[in-house]
């Protein structure tokens, strides 16, 4: 059944595809950047690439911190693993001492 969902999904989501590039943004543009000058093409496919661009960007920031947030905990928690066990280490030594 979950199959069946994400075809379902997908199917729709290039249907909306399609509709949206016959239909809205026809006009042909081109981008001037100083001395150079892009191709003429539909406004459509110059949102489309912008938006593709800035999901690139969005997601590569996003996975750079996730995986630096992650190599800090790891630190972070071997540090702690390493402080509790010398913690327990002293902590026997003084009950040894201790009178009962």
């Amino acid at each position: 059944m979950r199959w069946l969902k994400t075809v379902l999904l997908l199917g729709l989501v290039v249907v909306v595809f399609f509709i949206a590039v016959f239909t809205a943004n026809q006009q042909a543009i081109a981008l001037k950047f100083a001395i150079w000058e892009t191709p003429a093409i539909s406004s459509f496919w110059w949102l489309l690439a912008a938006f593709v661009l800035g999901l690139g960007v969005g997601l590569s920031y996003s996975l750079w911190l996730t995986a630096k947030h992650r190599l800090e905990a790891r630190s972070m928690r071997q540090a702690l693993a390493r402080a509790e066990g010398e913690s327990l280490s002293a902590g026997q030594g003084q009950a040894d001492t201790l009178p009962a």
